[in-house]
Parts: C-alpha cells; sequence; structure tokens
C-alpha cells in the first residue's frame, strides 16, 4: 500500500509535450498542497521540462506510441502518495480549490471512496465560461484503477468492481483553458491520426466516429463532420439508447449545430434530428437550448420560449452532471432570453419578473435592464402614465437594485432608458437625478461615442 492511510496526501500527474506557456500555472496552484508533483514528458522541444524542474516537479521522460492512457499510467506508476489529482497543462484548480481538495480527501478516505467527480468548465481566453461538464480526475492510487483508451481516455476498474464515487460538482470546480481559440488552434488535429487509426482497425467503433465528427467539426470541415456524426449515431447500439451517455448525446448535439448552421437550413431536418436526440437522451437539455438560437433568428417567439422553457425545466428535473453544458455554462443568458421571448410574446408581467431575478443576482447586467425598461415602457399601466409611469420605474429601480446616490448606478439606469428608447424614463432621470454640472459632463462623454 502506497503512503500512510492516517493523513492521506495527494500525488499531482500530467503528461505534457511543448506546454511552455501553461506549465508554471498548471504547478503553481498545487505547491504546498501536493505531496509532490509528477511531469511525465512526451517529447517536448521547448521549455517545458526546464520549467517543470525550475519549480521542483519530478520529471519523467515516456516515447510517445500515440496512446494516451499508456503514457498517463506511467505517470500513475510513479506516484506514491494514497491519492492521485491527474489534470493536463492546461487545467488547474484555484488555490481555495485546492485547500478544499485536501480536506475533502481526509474526510472521504476513511469511507473506501476512490474517486470524485468536480465539475469541468471550459474557459475562452478572456476567462469567461463556455461550457460546464464534469469529469473524473482525482481518485485512490490504486492497483486496480488505470487509464484506458488510446485516445479521450477515461478511468476505469481493472478488476470490473464499482469504483465508489463523490458528486462534489458544486463544490469543487476544474478549470480548463483548452478550448478556447488559443487551446483549440494548439490541439487542432493533434488527435486525427490517432482516430483514423483506430477506425482502420476497428471501423464499427461508433464512439470514434462520434470523435472523428468532433475533429472535423474544430477544422471547420462541416460536411464530412455531418458524414461522421451520422455514422456514428447509426452504428450506435440499440441498448446505448436507454441509457445516458455523454459521448453519444455530444454527436446528437453537434449534429444539431451543423443543420442550424447551415447558410439555408432545412427546418423537417433540423426537427427531425431534435425529436431523435430527445427520445434518445430526454434529459439532456441542451437540445432544446439550440432550438432557442434558431426560432430567435427566425423571429418565431413562440416556438423559442417553448423550446427555452422546455430547457430550463429539464435542468431543473435532471441537473448538469456531464450533460446540458451549454445551458449550464449559459445559465445568465438563458433566463434573459426567456424575458426576451416574454417581452416579445406580451407577457411582459412574466417578462418583468425574470428580469427582476437577474438583477438582483447582479444589477449591473446592461442587457436585461434594457428588456426590462421595454417591458414598462410597453405596459399600458405604466408606459401609459408616460412621465408619472417613468417615475415610478425609477423609484422601483432605486430602492431594488441601484443606488441613486452614485453617480455610476444612475448613469447606468440612464444608458439603459437611452437604449430601451424610453422617452419618459430619459427625461425622469436626467430632471431628477442628475445635476445640471453632472450632466454636462455626461452629455460630452455621450456626443463623443
Amino acid at each position: 500500500m502506497k503512503g500512510s492511510t492516517a493523513r492521506p496526501r495527494i500525488s499531482q500527474c500530467m503528461i505534457v509535450k511543448n506546454e511552455e506557456d501553461t506549465i508554471e500555472r498548471a504547478l503553481s496552484w498545487g505547491k504546498g498542497i501536493m505531496s509532490e508533483q509528477i511531469v511525465v514528458d512526451t517529447g517536448s522541444t521547448d521549455r517545458t521540462v526546464e520549467l517543470a524542474e525550475k519549480m521542483g516537479a519530478q520529471v519523467y521522460h515516456f516515447q510517445w506510441i500515440d496512446d494516451f492512457a499508456a503514457a498517463k499510467n506511467f505517470a500513475i506508476e510513479k506516484a506514491k502518495y494514497e491519492w492521485i489529482a491527474f489534470l493536463d497543462a492546461d487545467e488547474y484548480l484555484t488555490k481555495e480549490g485546492a485547500e478544499f481538495l485536501l480536506h475533502a480527501i481526509r474526510q472521504l478516505h476513511p469511507l473506501g471512496t476512490e474517486s470524485l467527480i468536480t465539475a469541468w468548465v471550459n474557459l475562452k481566453d478572456d476567462g469567461t465560461v463556455l461550457t460546464v461538464g464534469s469529469q473524473r480526475r482525482i481518485f485512490r492510487n490504486l492497483p486496480t484503477l488505470k487509464y484506458d483508451g488510446r485516445i479521450h481516455e477515461s478511468i476505469i476498474a481493472t478488476d470490473d468492481h464499482p469504483i465508489p464515487t463523490v458528486d462534489m460538482t458544486k463544490e469543487l470546480s476544474i478549470f480548463h483553458t483548452g478550448y478556447g481559440d488559443t487551446g483549440a488552434a494548439k490541439k487542432k488535429g493533434r488527435n486525427l491520426k490517432m482516430i483514423q487509426r483506430e477506425l482502420e482497425e476497428h471501423p464499427d467503433d461508433f464512439s470514434m466516429w462520434a470523435y472523428l465528427g468532433q475533429e472535423y467539426m474544430d477544422r471547420e470541415n462541416l460536411d464530412d463532420a455531418e458524414e461522421a456524426l451520422r455514422k456514428a449515431l447509426s452504428l450506435m447500439p440499440e441498448d446505448w439508447r436507454e441509457r445516458y451517455d455523454v459521448i453519444m448525446s455530444l454527436s446528437a448535439e453537434r449534429l444539431l449545430q451543423i443543420l442550424i448552421s447551415k447558410p439555408e437550413p432545412n427546418e423537417s431536418d433540423i426537427m427531425d434530428c431534435y425529436r431523435k436526440a430527445t427520445e434518445m437522451w430526454s434529459e439532456e437539455a441542451d437540445f432544446d437550448f439550440l432550438l432557442v438560437q434558431y426560432f430567435l433568428e427566425k423571429e418565431d417567439w413562440e416556438a423559442a420560449e417553448f423550446h427555452m422553457r422546455r430547457s430550463l425545466e429539464i435542468v431543473e428535473e435532471h441537473g448538469t452532471m456531464n450533460k446540458s453544458m451549454l445551458v449550464a455554462a449559459n445559465m445568465q443568458r438563458a433566463y434573459e432570453l426567456l424575458a426576451v421571448c416574454c417581452f416579445n410574446n406580451g407577457k411582459l408581467d412574466e417578462c418583468v419578473r425574470y428580469t427582476t431575478i437577474l438583477l438582483k443576482q447582479d444589477p449591473h447586467l446592461m442587457s436585461t435592464l434594457v428588456v426590462m425598461l421595454k417591458a414598462f415602457r410597453r405596459d399600458p399601466n405604466i408606459g401609459g402614465l408616460g412621465e408619472a409611469g417613468a417615475g415610478e420605474v425609477a423609484g422601483f429601480l432605486g430602492n431594488t437594485f441601484y443606488n441613486f446616490s452614485t453617480l455610476k448606478d444612475r448613469l447606468f439606469v440612464l444608458r439603459a432608458a437611452m437604449g430601451a428608447e424610453y422617452g419618459e424614463m430619459v427625461k425622469v432621470m436626467r430632471e431628477i437625478y442628475f445635476s445640471p454640472e453632472e450632466l454636462a459632463v455626461v452629455d460630452s462623454a455621450l456626443s463623443k461615442q
């Protein structure tokens, strides 16, 4: 048995190749928390190894054989402590997350837990969230737990025992930068040769066809991506349709994205793909979320509202663990789109209700406030009262979301009123809440934009 069971420790492991831009961040978050840091280099030609050694990591070399599982299992063999945190060089925990992880491991270790499921947050280059999923990257260092799969590898129990796992997706997040433009460009095509090799050996491997479709999408080769994804779904066994599978669900989602993005989308094809996907994976909310975008483009507000509500209902019932990653990453946007649909369908009270919920969470959502003010302007019981109604709205905003003693908040509301083309509201804000000196500065600034 590796290490001490009384006070379990964590070995941080990773495999790398030419990661000089991210290796320091990849190691820094674990300093003082991880008991050892193991870096397995698979053939770097940049300063990756030098920087890793400089930061005190144990660096080993592994000859690349087109097999991610083999390289990762080599790293595991070098680990000497009870638990392993296996993150890539473009992934990291926050310092607070790392400290929480160590505390959680020490609480769970005596209970026989063998792995943790964490949230997996994919970030764009600007730091905003792209998608949110979940991953098994933290597991007990046992001889029976190994990586399996030449590509898109995963942890399995070699003796087929059920792996006791704790869901910590709400408490712990791994942040991943590899799907931003910079990371995607670096990885573009990296896996294509390995996938094609797998398909040569196993031409009916539906999951590899799914990965091939993803690879073609990353290359923006949408015709070949569509063909590969259709092939993947057609080869999928019938019994696979009886359980949720993230790889195949994403294949249906990607196919739906391709159909919607065509210059002249065929609605019959889109809805046929949607129906088949929802029949197989009724707990996936992203299918409906994609249709919202499609119907918004067509200004079919009723259809858009229907699918937005259905998407949110699915999330409420089934959660977002390993599913509904688009909705999970865009929850604020989802409710704002629902408010927009309600506005355009004449459901003004509901529009105000949804925008109120959003603004209570973050009062400085400009587009949300604009939608709210448009609803107030259109409401005959408020907008029909002219300046008196606008004065009531201003009072509501000042008492609920904003501190009108600060210029920042007053200016924010004034800009939103202008964006909503709510003339009476603009007039009320200018006459009541701004001094002449402030208005001179504001007007000067606005005239330069």
